[in-house]
């Protein structure tokens, strides 16, 4: 498996802001600080060298115009069943053979699932029932059929693993991304004459990551007892062995790389803002470590009482004094009101690890 080198990382100065401009492979890639990024697309295979937006009506044409989540916990739990003792023997060859042969036969049936869905837009497409389509602003054969991945730490726990940085746990996440992307390449085609392009991602799953461990615990299934929810990193939010540098490392070429043919963003979550040079320290060594996708970030706080906003957590408004205040965090994309999320959101945002200035190292 190859991956793809940068060849060059500039900083572009535009009105006091930089873009970074980063060139892997002659294909470039833009960053710029005081964006809103949301982690709903990451890779596409795009060709020409062009500004994109990421929300798919605009410039080059992503997005998933459908998703279907594969709850990895209770499929790793099932075919460990059917197997007998073959877990003791995790993370050799015969192991991972048996669990990814499993897990395709699974997708054969999303595939089906997505193909049929695929020709129901394609009917509401001929019938005039998708505007934006029909205008040109989107196209279906340009869009992506997802194929969601939701408990992956705690497929990885159930099976004896360590969700930190380490060997096993990095070779379980190439063996599981590899074969699910092996078999969307397999997949990929045309089917009636419409474009079918397969892809995974590991999904926000705002809501039904806490679906998924509240069924797996009403069915029996094995769940930790630290969390109430599937998260949807590599890592796990809530460890608090796990450094902020272990975080990039663990969404980049040794756990990702060219394996996860949708992407995973890291969300790499600060106690504070921290100076330029640790940004741009933590930047060069994203770059370095094949991090491609990752966002910061520090809760933010309003009074609701004067609606003063602060970017960093507070207990009393500096401004009138109130102790009535949101706080103010991502649930997995955009920022929110934490007093907005549901109360499984709630509790699980309490247990998050936010790392600390000194953990960067400079």
């Amino acid at each position: 498996m190859e991956f793809k080198k940068i060849t060059s990382a500039n900083i572009i100065e535009v009105k006091d802001i930089n873009v970074y401009d980063i060139e892997l492979d002659e294909n470039h890639y833009f960053a710029a600080n005081g964006i809103v990024s949301h982690n709903c697309r990451l890779k596409n295979k795009i060709q020409t060298k062009e500004f994109s937006f990421t929300n798919g009506n605009m410039g080059v044409e992503t997005g998933s115009k459908s998703v279907i989540t594969l709850n990895l916990s209770r499929i790793v739990q099932d075919w460990a069943k059917s197997t007998n003792e073959i877990t003791n023997f995790v993370n050799t060859d015969g192991f991972y053979d048996s669990l990814t042969t499993y897990i395709k036969e699974i997708l054969e049936r999303v595939y089906k699932y997505h193909i049929a869905y695929n020709e129901l837009l394609w009917d509401m497409y001929d019938a005039n029932l998708l505007s934006a389509y029909k205008a040109g602003f989107i196209s279906l054969n340009k869009q992506y059929l997802t194929l969601g991945v939701n408990g992956l730490n705690q497929a990885a726990e159930f099976l004896g693993l360590q969700c930190t940085d380490n060997e096993q746990y990095s070779e379980f996440c190439r063996r599981i991304f590899s074969a699910i992307k092996e078999s969307n390449q397999e997949h990929n085609g045309k089917f009636n004459g419409h474009t079918l392009s397969f892809n995974t991602e590991c999904v926000p799953a705002e809501s039904l990551a806490i679906k998924n461990y509240n069924w797996d615990k009403a069915d029996g299934y094995w769940v930790p007892n630290d969390t109430n929810l599937y998260a949807s990193y590599i890592y796990k939010p809530n460890d608090t062995s796990v450094t902020i540098l272990d975080k990039i490392r663990m969404h980049g070429k040794n756990y990702i790389g060219d394996y996860l043919d949708g992407g995973s963003s890291l969300h790499g979550n600060l106690s504070e803002h921290l100076s330029k040079e640790q940004y741009l320290h933590l930047m060069k060594y994203a770059a370095e470590n094949g991090c491609s996708y990752l966002t910061w970030n520090v809760p933010n706080s309003e009074c609701c009482d004067c609606h003063y906003i602060t970017k960093v957590p507070i207990n009393k408004c500096p401004k009138c004094g109130s102790t009535h205040i949101d706080s103010v965090d991502r649930i997995i994309g955009y920022l929110t009101r934490i007093s907005n999320w549901s109360s499984g959101r709630q509790e699980e945002q309490k247990t998050r690890i936010y790392s600390k200035r000194e953990e960067i190292g400079i």
